[in-house]
């Protein structure tokens, strides 16, 4: 299978192929000190596939997700060569709020909740949806995904443990919906009781459709349910593949995979 595809799902009789959701090619990125973050970054993302990408520290992991969802502006930074798209589009130097109005949800290592808001304001603010009928739909498919957020409804979020808190925002963004979902780093901190149910929650999120692209440096769980993953390692791949090309390979002994 080439690089960064995943097989077609079947209709009856007949194989139906997946469209190309996210593409970056060969996008190098710099800093405002001049430094190159990523120098070579180039992946596909399938209509509904999960793709991980990890490697070390400085790896230039957030880096290449905030090169497609458009947030190196805020930090002056820029790509300085290589093209994304998004579904076919050329999103290029997009602010967030345009790569947002074309189904991306993103969601950051820090700063991912209003922690002086409940958790139902949280959704509220974040949906973008009108209370209402299909407004209460979407927020019990995020309950029904996430039961450890059903009874705390009226909590402030800040007073949620760490991987609620991830729970309420990955609920946030499922809430609009989104055709490409992005966590940058989804377990870091977080106690290893909350990793199945993140990576179980992003299996079911994925099998409907959206397309989810996660950051993570323990790649345990990520290795369970990713159809495809890119190891980057000083701003380039240094590898990619499906996950059982990582699993027990010289990569794991190396230190840039961790189980």
């Amino acid at each position: 299978m080439p690089i960064g595809t995943a097989q077609g799902r079947v209709a009856g009789d007949r194989k139906v192929e997946r469209v190309n959701a996210v593409e970056l090619e060969s996008v190098a990125v710099r800093y405002s000190n001049g430094a190159l973050g990523v120098s070579d970054i180039s992946f596909t993302v399938k209509e509904g596939q999960i793709v991980a990408l990890f490697g070390p520290n400085g790896a230039g992991k957030t880096t290449s997700v905030r090169a497609l969802n458009g947030f190196l502006k805020s930090e002056k930074t820029s790509i300085v060569h290589g093209a994304v798209h998004l579904f076919g589009k050329r999103v290029t130097g997009f602010e967030p709020h345009r790569t947002a109005r074309l189904g991306l949800g993103y969601i950051p290592e820090r700063k991912k909740i209003f922690a002086n808001l409940s958790v139902m304001d949280n959704l509220k603010a974040g949906s973008g949806v009108p209370k209402g009928r299909e407004f209460n739909a979407r927020v019990d498919r995020v309950m029904s995904l996430f039961p450890a957020l059903a009874d705390r409804r009226g909590e402030l979020a800040g007073r949620l443990s760490g991987g609620q808190q991830q729970m309420l925002a990955i609920g946030r963004n499922l809430l609009r919906r989104p055709r490409v979902l992005v966590i940058d780093e989804l377990t870091l901190g977080l106690h290893h009781s909350f990793h199945a149910p993140l990576f179980d929650a992003l299996k079911e999120t994925a099998s409907e459709g959206t397309s989810v692209i996660v950051v993570d440096e323990s790649t345990g769980f990520a290795l369970d349910v990713s159809d495809y993953c890119y190891l980057l390692v000083g701003g380039r791949i240094r590898d990619s593949g499906p996950p059982e090309r990582f699993r027990g390979s010289e990569l794991l002994v190396a230190g840039y995979v961790e189980a």
